[in-house]
């Protein structure tokens, strides 16, 4: 049997973002390059990385990559980050090397990692030549959190370098500054285009003349009690993350028998905390958005202020979301002028640029 190069993709399993970015560049390079042989590394569900991928690949669950310690979706646990990045750099060198130990033994013949840093560490150690592919990376972020905690600058340093080994770092738009990394590439906005479904009230059962909000508050949890929530007249909200309690117009995802990509594409509002996947599907989907603040995320003031400008969106409090007074702010964000959907290039882009290494040993 003929083999084509193999590419072994490292996926943060920090939320489902970091896999709705990866997926579409995957899609574009299998078939782009039939023999390509995809082998994904990642803590993301098996399950998850089926719906999202649509081409053959090997999966091998695991990855060191936490990203930070979530409280919950919308809440970091500084504290336990900072003890887990202190023991995960207490022999980085070790660390390192059993990693890229681990990489030579799958003989990729290229990494691309989103955002693993200890991947790329590896890889450099290892000899792979590897590409970084995200909107952020973990060491601004570790940055901001844990910046002050001691030893914060040897690890920063560390974490720093590793990014700095990627021949390209691919960042699409919106993305953080990536300041100090002097191979970052800007490319399009990567998102999932939906197929919008004209007849999504009758299909579902919805009676004429009600709206259909998505609440999709991505991969970590966030305990919602939608049975405290009062009548929602006009509007129905298919619920993409887990919630607790009944409730007449609430329906799980699972239930509508739809992907959601497609729900993306065919409800009248989503509710959601920034991040980069649900930011982008969006605008690329052209549906407005009702967002929970994330806080002091240091990625959410650059994707609130690019979706206001290609976008619809409103802030929607914590309070309102968790006791369901919405309706109102979902009828005024539905009012509003609708803009031309984004176009969402950076796939394109990024699998220009990993395509023509496969092929030739350069980046274009």
């Amino acid at each position: 049997m003929l083999a084509g190069p193999h590419l072994v993709v490292d996926i943060s399993a920090h939320g489902f973002g970091h896999l709705a970015l990866t997926a579409p560049v995957l899609h574009r390079l299998a078939a782009r390059i039939p023999l390509l042989q995809i082998t994904i590394r990642s803590s993301v569900p098996a399950v998850v990385l089926r719906d999202h991928l649509r081409v053959p690949f090997r999966h091998l669950p695991g990855g060191a990559d936490f990203g930070m310690v979530m409280r919950d979706a919308l809440h970091v646990d500084v504290a336990a980050s900072a003890q887990r990045y202190a023991a995960a750099h207490a022999d980085w060198d070790l660390q390192v090397d059993r990693a890229a130990a681990e990489l030579q033994a799958l003989a990729p013949t290229l990494l691309l990692a989103n955002i693993p840093y200890l991947s790329l560490a590896a890889a450099r150690r290892a000899g792979v030549p590897a590409f970084a592919l995200c909107c952020l990376h973990w060491a601004d972020i570790f940055a901001h959190y844990c910046g002050r905690e001691p030893g914060a600058a040897h690890i920063e340093a560390q974490m720093r370098d590793a990014y700095a080994s990627a021949i390209t770092f691919l960042a699409p738009r919106p993305s953080m500054p990536m300041e100090g990394l002097a191979h970052v590439r800007s490319i399009g906005p990567i998102a999932r285009v939906g197929r919008r479904l004209d007849d999504l009230a009758p299909r579902l059962g919805i009676a004429p003349g009600r709206r259909v909000a998505l609440l999709s508050l991505g991969g970590v949890p966030y305990e919602i009690d939608v049975s405290r929530w009062p009548v929602l007249g006009e509007w129905v909200v298919i619920a993409a993350s887990a919630v607790r309690g009944r409730h007449a117009s609430v329906m799980p995802l699972e239930a509508t028998g739809l992907r959601h990509p497609d729900l993306m594409a065919s409800c009248d509002a989503v509710i959601a905390k920034p991040g980069y996947g649900t930011i982008a599907e969006a605008a690329v989907n052209g549906v407005p958005v009702s967002y929970v603040s994330r806080g002091e995320w240091p990625e959410e003031p650059g994707l609130v202020t690019w979706l206001q400008r290609m976008g619809r969106c409103a802030e929607l409090s914590r309070e309102d979301l968790l006791s369901g007074r919405f309706e109102a702010a979902l009828n005024r964000l539905a009012a509003e002028p609708v803009k031309p959907p984004v176009q969402p290039t950076g796939a394109d882009e990024a699998a220009d640029v990993i395509e023509e290494w496969l092929r030739t040993g350069a980046a274009a």
